[in-house]
């Protein structure tokens, strides 16, 4: 059991939630503080917009979602799911992938059939990382049997899929949650309203509070989280079928199996490309 993980998830919760009650309302919304600037003052489209900059609704929502996911998952799988989210802004390359793939495999089928050695170039030609791997390690070297080489490869693609399902999880999760601590942030602020007994600035303070935090976990949820966990499942799906596809050109090209046989294999990831090499091969 990750202690270390929970115990700083349920410290950092709580103060995170501490500070969205605790902290000053005249030191919580931005604009409020902007306004005191008479130099400042003046400035209406800027204030409009920094009414919805609140420090408390920022404490509670923000502070809170980030706590809660240390506490519901492991501390290192968590801090990998972080820095996978960079991930879901890179390109979807699954046709161009699976184009190189094709072309190169062609290729070492073709030495391999004919029992040449496949040179070093012939593996520095090989774009795709993975499959440059395991042709090296798996059959350039011969270091395996052919059981021992599926185990191999089938054990590392269900690794990864089990990884990147992980981090799809823990953003998921930071999508539910979210709007739990929103509607938290609500009850907070309508409580410290109910509180206020001084001027009606101040009413109104502790209602912004209610009412960002609100904004805040649906944003977070709707346009953030939500969109980045299906990215992230998506692009989970395009390297499992990459992956796959270079598990059967591995295979394939370990077994020695003709160009034809393999190129078949192969378009069934290519379609488009049955009539090419139909043609090049009747």
């Amino acid at each position: 059991m990750d202690k270390t993980g929970t115990l700083l998830g349920f410290l950092f919760g709580s103060i995170f939630i501490l500070l969205g009650i605790l902290w000053p309302s005249n030191w919580s919304n931005l604009a409020l503080i902007l306004e005191e600037n008479e130099s400042l003052a003046e400035l209406g489209a800027l204030i409009n917009l920094m009414r919805f900059v609140d420090v408390k609704s920022f404490f509670i929502v923000f502070g809170g979602t980030l706590s809660t996911v240390f506490i519901a998952f492991p501390i290192k799988r968590t801090l990998r799911s972080f820095k996978s989210i960079p991930k879901v802004f890179s390109s979807d390359t699954i046709d161009t992938e699976a184009q190189n793939i094709f072309e190169q495999s062609k290729k070492v089928a073709e030495k391999r059939f004919q029992g040449k050695r496949i040179s070093s170039d012939d593996l520095n030609s090989i774009t795709n990382p993975i499959m440059r791997r395991w042709i090296e390690a798996l059959i350039v070297r011969e270091q395996v049997s052919e059981e021992t080489l599926e185990e191999v490869i089938e054990s590392e693609i269900r690794m990864y899929d089990r990884q990147a399902e992980e981090e799809h999880e823990v953003i998921e999760f930071m999508s539910m949650t979210a709007p739990a601590f929103g509607m938290m942030g609500a009850v907070i602020g309508l409580v410290l309203m109910l509180a206020e007994t001084g001027s009606i600035r101040s009413v109104m303070q502790a209602m912004s509070v209610a009412m960002i935090t609100t904004l805040y976990g649906v944003i977070l949820a709707n346009l953030v989280f939500q969109p980045l966990a299906s990215k992230r499942k998506q692009l989970k799906d395009s390297h499992l079928v990459i992956m796959e596809m270079i598990s059967t050109c591995v295979k394939s090209i370990a077994k020695r199996e003709s160009p034809y046989t393999l190129l078949q294999e192969l378009a069934l990831y290519l379609p488009e490309k049955r009539l090419d090499f139909d043609h090049q091969y009747r």
